[in-house]
């Protein structure tokens, strides 16, 4: 009887480890297109936060002028054309939201462009 119970034990020690590694894998992004604003939150692999780091500075974040402030939203930048966003990035996650009613139409096409080839990148094996 004691055997069956350390069995017993033993599997749902194993199915609960097992379990702790099974959202590793999981990828979230999520894109929302509004009248007022365009948003994207993502979840991605830690193992491609450098390369969605590389692409934000190379593509975004290069002609900041350092201009920016933290609040709830995430730290809000002003870049050089004046557009003002907000970004949030941490190891394996992603929030950038801009307003499009305080940023020119280009403003906006820039970052919607810019998350859809992070969108790649974080969804690229």
């Amino acid at each position: 009887m004691k055997n069956y119970i350390l069995v017993a034990v033993t599997g749902f020690m194993l199915m609960g480890l097992a379990s702790c590694f099974h959202h590793r894998n999981d990828i979230s992004i999520t894109i929302s297109d509004d009248a007022d604003e365009f948003e994207m939150d993502a979840l991605y692999h830690k193992r491609k936060t450098h390369a969605v780091r590389v692409y934000l500075n190379d593509h975004l974040l290069h002609n900041k002028t350092g201009r920016y402030k933290k609040n709830v939203d995430g730290e809000e930048m002003i870049l050089d054309d004046n557009t003002k966003l907000y970004l949030n990035e941490y190891p394996g996650s992603l929030r950038i939201k801009i307003d499009k009613e305080e940023n020119p139409a280009g403003s906006y096409e820039k970052i919607k462009q810019a998350c859809e080839e992070m969108k790649e990148i974080m969804l690229d094996n």
